[in-house]
């Protein structure tokens, strides 16, 4: 069987999606590639990644009995929660969402697995992963180094 892998036709699919999540398999990927970043892109990966850790936390889990648990590799759950580029493989998401209580098709789409159009969505993830964020106190070389470039950004 050959696939379909004409943009426009795959692009016009999309759009007939129903319920807002679109997901064309391999081909999301060769798209994305062929086409530079937009300047709009909602930080999805970064609040999967904050969602899972906060997730894990919440329950008093270590990576190690989280992945027990959910029946995931250590390594792959160590990559979810320390690196932001990293991509989850569907599995593991899935296995993720079964534990959580989580419908698997937004998980999936937070995971950046889904193309989202629903602007809600986005906005609500962007919300997330910007309060999410740990707010720690500045160490003093931080606070100096702040002041550095804040008295460089404002010279003339």
């Amino acid at each position: 069987m050959k696939m379909n892998t004409d943009k426009a036709w795959l692009l016009k699919k999309a759009e007939q999606e129903d319920g807002c999540f679109v997901s064309v398999g391999g081909l999301v990927d060769a798209l994305e590639q062929s086409e530079p970043p937009s300047g709009n892109v909602i930080p999805m990966r970064q609040a999967f990644m904050r969602f899972v850790q906060l997730a894990r936390r919440e329950r008093r889990l270590s990576l190690e009995q989280f992945a027990e648990k959910v029946d995931v590799d250590l390594v792959e759950l160590f990559k979810i929660e320390t690196e932001e580029r990293y991509k989850p493989a569907i599995r593991t998401v899935h296995k993720i969402a079964g534990f959580l209580q989580i419908p698997e098709k937004k998980l999936l789409a937070l995971a950046g697995l889904l193309q989202v159009k629903d602007a809600q969505f986005q906005t609500a993830a962007l919300k997330f992963a910007a309060r999410s964020a740990p707010v720690e106190k500045l160490t003093r070389e931080e606070h100096s180094d702040l002041e550095e470039i804040v008295k460089f950004l404002c010279e003339r």
